[in-house]
């Protein structure tokens, strides 16, 4: 069973600007109240979390189902939205949280997910641990993550998808030791930091020093052809991104070679939950589907209007001409008349 977690009533809201400091460090500190007693419970002083809106609630069961194969670390789910999430597994709570968001912020069409990001800043609101892990909703644990949350300050893996020429990290998975000074320095400075790549601009702007992770603690979907699709025993994390198991269609060239890969991940499903997967997967395709007919629908009445009107210009060329025509010989008739009777 999954336990509730409460912000106090005063700081409901549905989302918080980066640039309100009064409410930002009121939320964080309330985050921090409502999650304390709860770990204290757990009697762990490590703790894993990860954020998850409505859309990611297949990504979230099976990354807590794989983690818990491996691992009996709490974990706590900061959830975006009112909607409801069961899971078996023991030792695990959910806070609704607000939308953290910098106003004007683009969406980008490859990554519709990217403002949402955002939000994940909220795990520096939590102070009480003595580690802390970030886990992203759309990962799949392999093996043991041994050293994950061990030692000090920040560690992330390699960023390969993004930033590949120079040394970044990814914000998949990371770790950091928790405190309420750090807490404070980075939501003071989140205004003033880039947001270009969502959360992984700001926590590569904010942590110039970071250690560096083993890269199979947060191995990218998008690399897995080199690696054999997972099997190499040094994986440990695999980060799906960019595309999703639990969605439909291929968004890459690639993906119909990484379907292997995508079976790693609905191994950890039952059949209910395939099934209820796969009704997903294809309402998508019906929902393409109704947009491509639609679309159709009202090109070809559009086409139809543009050929209609080409016809009409086409005829009215075509009288003119014709009468140019018929001009041009009565001219001619008039002009022979005219010599036939000079002669």
């Amino acid at each position: 069973m999954i336990e509730t977690l409460h912000l106090p009533q005063r700081l409901a809201a549905g989302r918080v600007a980066d640039a309100d400091q009064a409410t930002l460090l009121a939320v964080s500190a309330g985050i921090d109240e409502a999650v304390g007693p709860w770990l204290a419970r757990t009697g762990s002083d490590r703790l894993i979390v990860t954020l998850a809106s409505s859309d990611f609630a297949a990504g979230l069961l099976v990354m807590i189902r794989s983690l818990r194969a491996v691992s009996d670390v709490p974990v706590l789910i900061l959830k975006l939205g009112s909607w409801h999430f069961e899971h078996e597994a023991s030792g695990v709570a959910a806070i609704e949280v607000p939308a953290l968001f910098r106003p004007g912020m683009e969406t980008r069409p490859d990554l519709p997910h990217l403002p949402v990001t955002l939000s994940k800043l909220w795990s520096f609101s939590i102070t009480t641990p003595k580690r802390i892990a970030h886990v992203d909703a759309d990962c799949l644990i392999l093996r043991p993550i041994d050293g994950l949350l061990e030692g000090d300050g920040f560690a992330a893996a390699p960023d390969l998808l993004l930033h590949y020429r120079l040394r970044a990290f990814n914000t998949g998975v990371f770790s950091f030791t928790p405190s309420a000074g750090l807490r404070e320095r980075l939501f003071r400075r989140l205004p003033e930091l880039p947001v270009t790549d969502g959360d992984q601009s700001v926590l590569n702007a904010f942590f110039t020093e970071w250690r560096q992770l083993p890269l199979g603690l947060n191995f990218l979907r998008s690399q897995a052809l080199v690696r054999a699709l997972a099997r190499d025993a040094q994986l440990r994390i695999v980060h799906y991104t960019p595309g999703k198991p639990w969605t439909s269609g291929p968004i890459d060239a690639r993906d119909h070679a990484l379907a292997p890969l995508d079976d790693l991940w609905t191994a950890h499903l039952s059949d209910a939950e395939y099934r209820e997967v796969k009704r997903r997967w294809q309402q998508d395709v019906d929902a393409v589907e109704q947009n491509l007919t639609a679309w159709a629908s009202r090109s070809s009445g559009l086409y139809r209007d543009q050929i209609a009107e080409g016809m009409t210009r086409t005829r009215r060329q075509l009288r003119r001409w014709l009468a140019g025509l018929a001009a041009l010989a009565a001219a001619q008739t008039l002009l022979l008349c005219w010599l036939i009777l000079r002669g």
